[in-house]
């Protein structure tokens, strides 16, 4: 089974600032599961609080009105683009979040060692198969 944090239709609730380090809260994240690779059929789908971390990471422009649902977005990592993140996701190279908020407004940040970390109990949306 492979698991992915989908951005699209997740929700910002806050961006917390731990010295250098950005921690992008989402109250909703929805996580995707599928038999073989990622983003393949859904054999389940919940959503779970989770935050997305970048240690020294860099601001780039002001932060959006939060909270707010995202529209589209990725994170990119080692030349890789990821708008559905697979889970457990934690690298030791440099990378960069963008999210695009349904208002229109937008976020980039970019930073080191990014990570998510899943938060909470599950919320069961839908299981098939």
């Amino acid at each position: 089974m492979s698991k992915t944090l989908v951005l699209y239709d997740s929700r910002v609730d806050h961006i917390a600032w731990e010295e250098d380090t950005a921690v992008v809260h989402l109250s909703v994240g929805y996580i995707h599961e599928a038999k073989g690779k990622p983003g393949g059929a859904a054999t389940a789908e919940w959503s779970q609080e989770a935050n997305i971390i970048l240690e020294h990471a860099t601001l780039l422009g002001p932060v959006p009105p939060l909270p707010n649902t995202i529209d589209s977005g990725f994170l990119a990592v080692g030349g890789s683009w990821h708008e559905m993140i697979p889970l457990p996701f934690k690298r030791n190279k440099p990378g960069r979040l963008y999210l695009h908020f349904v208002d229109k407004s937008e976020i980039e940040i970019s930073g080191e060692l990014p990570r998510i970390d899943l938060l909470g109990s599950p919320l069961f949306l839908e299981k098939t198969g």
